[in-house]
């Protein structure tokens, strides 16, 4: 497998083991509320299916997600991609060349590799969705390096010390930054990953998050004024249905809304593990949400769609309440005009989980059936209520 190729996909991979665990290893299955099965959950209907979503109310996108570590399945995810969505998604949480951005010289080889790769698979024409986050994998401290010995380096004695609003921080992200838009001219750009994480695992370097946030913000808005710039939220650490939320949970909303000071987007992370999850899509999912004047955009969703053994739990889930829960934020974001929704994997990817080291493949098996469709490529329920809406939303001679 061609180098760059392998670290795309390696790339991606470490983007999943950082994303955010919102049913937590140490918690047991939770019941359904009463209510769970009711009326009030929101249900994929054929009938309801859209027909008139007009192209700018929300695109589509999905990430390039391989089924299993090989070159075809790397290109293949691409193609799906190219199938079944008007929007790509390059998120890149895996590092950052510090030293390389702030001394404003070139950046590593395996940032390059990877970043003119991905450009170049790309589909033609489709519009980007450029997610960059200066935290690590924990949400919890500075990313570490990416460097010339590949992505998730540990930081030096000097860089491990410094703060979030460190000027060699803020210089070496804005640079960072500016280099990603150069090459990759999102459509829509995250300066931040689920950032309110940090409220959670760290609260005491907020302050110093939003400092760095500002200050990327504000440069960039200052060159691309018609580039909408945010920082994502994950939504069950801001309701505090995780339970990493919960001792810190009275800081959420002021966090966020301070956060948001800087954010053009009230852009949300968002996953249903399960028919156990406390987490149904209802009609009033995103009222929350909305409640803080900010534009809403869905930046990823999951849902799981079948029965997994994980961290010593069995987690009951099913294709159908997988579709509910797409259609119900679809319906919903398309009513409401979000620019965009993104649900994170396209198909499963058992095969890639079978390949992973045995401390983290419980995690990522977690993720691992919430594509729209199998690993051999058969479609999911959801699959057909998706692409409905991604036929709505493309343009009409």
């Amino acid at each position: 497998m061609p180098t760059a190729l392998f670290r795309t996909a390696t790339g991606l991979i470490a983007s999943l083991l950082c994303s955010l665990l919102v049913f937590p290893a140490s918690a047991a299955p939770v019941p359904l509320p009463r209510d769970a099965g009711s009326p009030a959950t929101m249900q994929a209907n054929p009938n309801d299916l859209p027909r008139t979503v007009q192209p700018h109310q929300s695109a589509l996108g999905i990430t390039p997600w391989p089924v299993d570590m090989t070159e075809a399945a790397v290109l293949a995810a691409y193609e799906f991609v190219s199938r079944h969505a008007t929007l790509i998604v390059h998120q890149f949480d895996n590092g950052v060349p510090w030293k390389e951005a702030l001394a404003d010289r070139p950046f590593p080889r395996p940032v390059e590799e990877e970043w003119e790769t991905r450009r170049q698979l790309t589909p033609e024409g489709m519009p980007v969705f450029l997610a960059l986050t200066p935290l690590d994998m924990d949400r919890s401290g500075l990313a570490p390096f990416w460097d010339a010995r590949g992505d998730g380096q540990p930081l030096d004695r000097e860089w491990s010390r410094k703060r979030l609003d460190d000027p060699d921080v803020k210089a070496a992200y804005l640079n960072y930054v500016r280099r990603a838009v150069a090459r990759f001219h999102p459509r829509f750009l995250a300066i931040g990953v689920e950032s309110n994480i940090l409220i959670s695992k760290a609260p005491e370097k907020w302050s110093s998050y939003l400092a760095l946030n500002a200050h990327v913000y504000k440069a960039i808005k200052r060159e691309h004024p018609g580039l909408p710039v945010f920082a994502t939220i994950q939504y069950e650490h801001l309701r505090g249905i995780d339970d990493d939320a919960k001792p810190n949970l009275a800081r959420q909303e002021p966090g966020v809304r301070a956060l948001l000071a800087h954010s053009d987007l009230m852009a949300l992370s968002t996953y249903r593990f399960g028919i156990y999850h406390p987490n149904p899509m209802r009609p009033d999912y995103f009222s929350y949400a909305e409640s803080f004047g900010r534009p809403v955009a869905i930046a990823e969703m999951g849902a799981l769609s079948a029965p997994i053994h994980v961290f010593g739990m069995d987690l009951d889930a099913n294709e159908q309440d997988q579709a509910n829960f797409i259609a119900g934020a679809l319906s919903h974001a398309t009513k409401a005009g979000y620019p965009f929704v993104v649900n994170w994997v396209g198909q499963d990817f058992g095969p890639l989980v079978q390949r992973l080291p045995p401390e983290i493949r419980d995690l990522a098996a977690l993720f691992a059936h919430m594509g729209l469709a199998t690993a051999d490529g058969r479609p999911k329920p959801a699959l057909a209520v998706w692409d409905a809406y991604v036929r709505a939303a493309e343009p009409r001679p």
